[in-house]
């Protein structure tokens, strides 16, 4: 599971945007 700052989340869909603490790409 990443690990991050949730930047965006549609809880409705389930599913969301997480900016990576690694400073990696964003998922």
């Amino acid at each position: 599971m990443a690990q991050g700052t949730v930047k965006w989340f549609n809880a409705e869909k389930g599913f969301g945007f997480i900016a990576q603490a690694d400073g990696g790409p964003d998922v």
